[in-house]
């Protein structure tokens, strides 16, 4: 179960390890991130943030390429423990796994980041109330 309430300010991170991706593809998903914590009036680029972070990996079979796209929350927190441990932990975390090949692979990983941040920004919005 993971929740989004009270969150008001996150940086962006991708993690990449694609062998064949473009850059412009990576620069397309940091915009995409930039512009969806906009649209939810989430501030970007503040000090002491949690981390929303896009992480790509692959298993590559001969042409065809599966790609693990994970968008996840990292943030410091405290436990509920008797001694209230602070502690790195992810907050939110969603994945997806796409079959696709060289062809069409930036578009397919585009459309994957697509629908993890839709998911994301639906589930803040409805976190928020």
């Amino acid at each position: 179960f993971w929740t989004l309430k009270g969150l008001e300010k996150a940086n962006i991170y991708v993690q990449n390890e694609l062998s064949m991706v473009e850059e412009k593809t990576l620069i397309s998903i940091k915009e995409k991130m930039k512009k969806m914590l906009k649209s939810t009036n989430i501030k970007t680029e503040q000090q002491d943030s949690p981390t929303l972070m896009v992480a790509l990996q692959e298993l590559s079979n001969e042409d065809e390429y599966y790609i693990y796209v994970k968008l996840a929350l990292g943030e410091e927190v405290q436990t509920f423990r008797a001694d209230k441990t602070a502690t790195f932990a992810l907050t939110y975390d969603s994945s997806d796994f796409i079959e696709t090949d060289s062809d069409t692979l930036d578009k397919d990983v585009l459309e994957s980041v697509d629908f993890l941040l839709s998911q994301f920004a639906e589930q803040y919005e409805d976190d928020k109330d």
